[in-house]
């Protein structure tokens, strides 16, 4: 039995005025997720600025999303660094705070053989008593493993899954084949959630849910029914909103924009050096919510 399967939203981190957590705006933005029905929710992931954030920021956003879900869904708890001693750190501290699992990313800046990388997801893995999933996300990490590498590192204890943010659905066809049936693959982007199931995918770990998640839920049902169809119809649907999150590589500001108007009381800051939201970016992500019918 896989440990985790659905939609999972990747929250953003959200901040008041002085730059701190806001953790009303977490808080109601947790609860409005929880009831729209998405499966998970994932604190600290790349969409949640984590590699930039300082530590104390870190874990006020992990205990306000863990204390606001109060166990109805999994939290998962995002761990982007570069050392294996932070990244221990990190993890016993997501633990601590409740959290249901980790999605553990590893940035490279020496290069690394493959035993290193799997000594560093042995070690965290023996570290805690939460499951961990690998974040294959290879453009941003500068980490590049094939599937039969993945596959080898599932054979660590507590390594239950992978989020695969990648763009060739061929090696997420070689990672499930590769790997046993409780192994939940992931695609990364839940614009491609129709293509990514039918080849064996469990579902999606994506920001998108922040804006459509009753749509991507609807998508992911009728996906793993084998409705193609209706999986078809909703995927073109979901397709719309690429612009949230394809229409640049840092779409963060342009996201609590999108929450902002979609009646979400957010500050759309992000954490330096990432680009404040602009002007053509504010229109485009209106725009774009105009077209899906969204807002008037």
């Amino acid at each position: 039995m896989k440990r985790f399967q659905g939609i999972f939203a990747v929250m953003l981190t959200l901040y008041d005025e002085k730059g701190g957590i806001d953790g009303q705006a977490m808080e109601r933005l947790t609860h409005y997720l929880v009831d729209s029905g998405v499966h998970g929710l994932v604190v600290l992931g790349s969409n949640g600025e984590c590699p930039y954030l300082p530590r104390d920021l870190q874990r006020e956003a992990v205990e306000v999303v863990v204390k606001s879900c109060a166990k109805k869904i999994p939290v998962i708890v995002g761990i982007n660094e570069r050392g294996t001693e932070p990244s221990l750190e990190m993890a016993r501290y997501a633990e601590k705070a409740g959290a249901d699992g980790l999605l553990v990313a590893l940035h490279i800046f020496y290069p690394l053989e493959e035993n290193e990388v799997y000594a560093h997801y042995q070690k965290i893995c023996a570290s805690v008593d939460l499951p961990v999933l690998f974040y294959n996300y290879p453009s941003n990490t500068g980490l590049k493993l094939s599937p039969r590498s993945i596959a080898r590192l599932a054979e660590i204890d507590g390594l239950v899954g992978a989020k695969e943010t990648i763009f060739e659905l061929s090696e997420v066809r070689e990672l499930v084949e590769l790997t046993g049936e409780d192994f939940c693959v992931f695609t990364g982007m839940t614009l491609n959630l129709a293509p990514t199931m039918a080849v064996g995918a469990c579902g999606a770990i994506c920001p998108l849910p922040n804006f459509i998640p009753q749509k991507t839920v609807e998508l992911y049902q009728a996906a793993s029914s084998g409705d193609r169809e209706r999986a078809e119809a909703l995927q073109n649907e979901v397709l719309a909103c690429a612009p949230l999150i394809a229409s640049t590589l840092t779409p963060h500001a342009m996201q609590k924009e999108a929450l902002r108007l979609l009646g979400h009381p957010v500050n759309t800051a992000v954490m330096g050096p990432l680009p404040q939201l602009t002007v053509e970016q504010a229109q485009l992500v209106r725009d774009t919510l105009k077209n899906l019918g969204l807002i008037e």
